[in-house]
């Protein structure tokens, strides 16, 4: 029986990936080999997500140990080995893009919750505000009149500039994490051409060891054919 090639364990690798988070979404199995990854849509899928990838993040490395285990006890071990190595990669690098978007979306959702929260602060200060306008305490007539002190209540502007500056500090932080994604999607591209560089050297491997056995079998029946006797007369 042949032994499975790496495409083949890259799609088996990755249907029962697929089976794992499927309470996610009926469409979490890629189409490639690159890790393909759907968008969340709420925080409560995000958490689903995280917490599922933690379960099947160990999974993969329990079946990974155990695949080592069982490879050493075949005849080819290597092969064994490279097709176990090649299954937790896979699965390892399709669970790291579900992570990766789900902690993003929350990350996101934090932020717009507390530009939310900010707005509608600053609506009820200024609706506040605009009340006590149109409606002004009237004085006591008897009583003398009073100085006001100085306000420690933040003004309008103050809390619009604070806003200001605090939508400026997401967008700095969004910015200066550009770089990092960009590093990451570099070595993640470098992380495929050594897999494929593998696999073309386990191919190789494959294609050398067919030869050989094809060799020694002419080899064996060349041995194996009888050899013509000459009587001389």
């Amino acid at each position: 029986m042949k032994k499975l090639a790496h495409p083949l364990i890259r799609a088996c690798a990755l249907a029962l990936l697929a089976a794992g988070l499927g309470a996610c979404s009926n469409s979490l199995l890629p189409t490639s080999v690159v890790p393909v990854v759907p968008a969340t849509v709420s925080v409560e899928q995000a958490e689903l997500k995280l917490e599922q990838v933690r379960s099947q993040r160990a999974a993969a490395e329990a079946r990974y140990a155990n695949s080592e285990v069982t490879c050493y006890e075949r005849f080819f071990v290597n092969d064994c080995l490279d097709e176990a190595r090649e299954y937790r990669r896979v699965t390892l690098s399709y669970l790291n893009a579900v992570e990766d978007e789900a902690k993003h979306f929350q990350r996101k959702a934090s932020a717009d919750a507390r530009d939310v929260a900010v707005a509608e602060s600053v609506r009820a200060a200024e609706a506040e505000e605009a009340r006590l306008a149109a409606n002004p305490t009237p004085a006591a007539v008897a009583a003398p009149p009073k100085v006001k002190g100085p306000s420690t209540k933040p003004t309008l502007e103050a809390r619009k500039a604070a806003q200001a500056a605090k939508l400026a500090r997401i967008a700095q932080e969004e910015k200066a994490a550009g770089p990092e994604r960009a590093a990451n999607a570099e070595a993640f591209a470098q992380k495929r051409i050594d897999s494929e560089k593998r696999q073309r050297k386990v191919e190789e491997k494959k294609a050398a060891s067919a030869k050989k056995a094809e060799k020694a079998a002419k080899d064996a029946a060349a041995a194996a054919q009888p050899k013509e006797v000459k009587i001389s007369k």
